[in-house]
């Protein structure tokens, strides 16, 4: 990689998710359980990565990186001298632990991605096995609120299509992002990737579209017969929530209160 002018590299922490999401296709579908890197192997890495590039920007490739809260700050506190800007994956709860997120910003985090899935608590039963993302769902805006105080941006993740759904999810989604002051979103369809708890049901409950559709795992494309909307009503409503998400007057929007966020948080201290 020495050479090359992007300088965005990547580190893997960990592999699994405890909660274990029905749709999730990511590294929790190898591992048996969740693993987590010593942090000072994690740091050796890091390091090697600052040999080769003088500012590179880290992605750490993980699906929960703080899921270990106690492991997360001694990493934190390993890493701070370090002087790196990165970004990961984890989850809402995050935000229960000032100390975590305070660490989190003097260690150059610079964005975290959030599953959130849907902003409705009745909408995410049986997302996931303990219907843990239900239960947090009430605070999720006082969380992003949290987060992003600290100059740390989230991605909240919408998945649209759940089966508790209709075609009022879109208009939903748009209007908590907007309340929300998310910086930035990620909008997807729900895809029953093979291997997946949610295939195995869908295709018990015979709502695939096709068996085998490897070229239709984008996460834009419907696969499967929706619950409560049809093929069309979903496809047209993704269309319609990605032109009013992704406008330059909506991100401008939505900068603007982040930059203000930021501010207000620095004046405060």
């Amino acid at each position: 990689v020495k050479g090359r002018d992007y300088n965005r590299m990547t580190v893997q922490t960990s592999r699994g998710c405890p909660i274990n999401c029905e749709f999730c296709a990511a590294s929790l579908r190898i591992t048996s359980s969740f693993q987590q890197k010593p942090v000072e192997l994690v740091v050796e890495e890091l390091e090697a990565i600052k040999d080769v590039f003088e500012t590179p920007f880290i992605e750490l490739a993980d699906d929960n990186t703080f899921v270990n809260k106690k492991w997360g700050k001694a990493f934190l506190r390993a890493i701070e001298p370090l002087k790196l800007h990165w970004f990961t994956e984890t989850d809402i709860s995050v935000a229960d632990d000032m100390e975590l997120l305070d660490l989190m910003r003097e260690a150059g985090c610079r964005q975290i991605l959030i599953g959130l899935e849907s902003p409705n608590p009745a909408q995410l039963a049986r997302v996931d096995p303990h219907d843990w993302k239900a239960r947090r769902a009430d605070h999720y805006m006082e969380a992003i609120d949290r987060i992003q105080s600290r100059g740390i941006s989230v991605n909240g993740c919408f998945v649209l299509g759940l089966d508790a759904h209709t075609d009022k999810i879109f208009e939903s989604v748009r209007d908590f992002i907007r309340q929300s002051n998310l910086l930035e979103a990620q909008v997807t369809v729900l895809t029953p990737f093979p291997g997946t708890p949610l295939y195995t049901r869908l295709r018990r409950e015979q709502r695939l579209l096709k068996e085998r559709f490897w070229d239709r795992c984008t996460l834009f494309d419907v696969n499967y017969k929706p619950k409560n909307m049809s093929v069309e009503e979903l496809e047209k409503g993704l269309r319609w929530l990605f032109r009013e998400l992704y406008c330059d007057a909506e991100f401008s929007r939505r900068r603007r209160h982040f930059m203000e966020l930021v501010k207000k948080r620095k004046h405060a201290a």
